[in-house]
């Protein structure tokens, strides 16, 4: 754990903000994905939908993804 913050820290200044907050998301998941494979322990169903969503967050900011912007005229 103190390994991988490091890591990541020093990281954080050559990198953009969206990574940055992707960063953060990849470290739980990791753990996840370590402690099914090396402990058995079972994967829950809102465990694996967390990393699908972070999945699909961290494609988006890598395919550059935007939200659409609805502008509301003032009546």
């Amino acid at each position: 754990t103190g390994i991988a913050y490091v890591l990541m820290n020093s990281a954080f200044p050559r990198l953009t903000t969206p990574v940055i907050g992707i960063v953060t998301f990849i470290y739980p998941v990791v753990a996840i994905i370590i402690d099914w494979a090396l402990y058995a322990h079972p994967l829950r169903p809102t465990q694996a939908a967390g990393m699908a969503l972070i999945a699909l967050a961290t494609l988006g900011v890598r395919l550059g993804w935007r939200f659409p912007i609805r502008r509301i005229s003032a009546a």
